[in-house]
């Protein structure tokens, strides 16, 4: 069974409704007015979506679902007379001192500081996965960017990695991981402005490899997810660059992303036997 995908004029992803070839074949065979001059017009329909497919690099087995809302998460404070550090630095989580609980809405307006956690995904041919936000977010709507996930409170932080991939792309996807590496020794703070609201997150940095190429691979999309595409390395950095120097207005923070980028050594895996 087959996943067609519709797009809007913009190429946004507009839903995705099966089709099944097989019940395409019956009908084909049990129509008596069929010529074999229609089975080839469907048969080249046919190759014409699974070209489609392709040159978008999008994978044929792509469905979407409700995503699931975060209530309350664990709120830290610092220590008395250790100054806030600044953006993108090392900080050794030990040092925070929880601060009991907050609703995620309310940590975020306050600009509490919380954990969680960005997870660059790469398929075994080392493309890197994107996800566009979708345009209800209040943070980013529209924009193009990885996999995030807030920590809940009681978990570790490569559970809130797996947890990520699990709620935003499908639980099947976790049995696709081949690797899970932690980017950086120690979590990042990261500070962001968004002018109605400051964001203080003490985030581990993961990078998650699949076993299989992304044709091969069955995504189960959060439904805040709008699209989803796959760059290799050298596009995802000319794009992270031009939308740095200002060409574009494509990705939700673009510094910081190109940054931790650098940090990946994407590895082809050799085609499963």
């Amino acid at each position: 069974c087959l996943f067609a995908e519709q797009y809007d004029i913009d190429g946004a992803r507009l839903r995705t409704a099966p089709y099944s070839i097989s019940h395409t074949m019956y009908d084909m065979r049990r129509t008596s007015q069929d010529t074999p001059k229609k089975r080839t017009l469907v048969i080249i329909a046919l190759l014409m979506i699974l070209a489609i497919h392709a040159h978008l690099n999008l994978s044929i087995f792509t469905i979407t679902k409700k995503s699931i809302k975060l209530e309350n998460l664990d709120v830290y404070q610092l220590p008395s007379g250790l100054q806030e550090p600044p953006h993108m630095s090392d900080l050794d989580p030990n040092v925070l001192i929880q601060n009991g609980k907050k609703h995620i809405g309310d940590v975020h307006g306050e600009g509490l500081i919380h954990i969680g956690a960005w997870i660059f995904v790469t398929d075994a041919d080392g493309l890197f996965l994107l996800i566009q936000r979708g345009p209800e977010l209040v943070t980013c709507p529209n924009a193009w960017g990885i996999v995030g996930e807030h920590t809940t409170p009681d978990e570790e932080p490569i559970e809130t990695a797996k947890r990520g991939i699990s709620e935003e792309l499908g639980d099947d996807l976790l049995d696709e991981i081949k690797s899970i590496q932690n980017l950086t020794e120690t979590p990042q703070y990261l500070v962001f402005d968004w002018g109605h609201r400051v964001d203080r997150q003490l985030t581990y940095i993961w990078h998650v490899q699949l076993g299989k190429r992304h044709e091969d691979l069955h995504l189960v999309l959060d439904d805040e997810v709008a699209n989803h595409k796959w760059l290799d390395m050298d596009k995802l950095k000319k794009q992270l660059r031009k939308e740095i120097n200002g060409t574009h207005e494509v990705f939700c923070v673009p510094t910081e992303t190109e940054y931790y980028v650098n940090m990946i050594n994407t590895t082809k895996l050799p085609p499963e036997r």
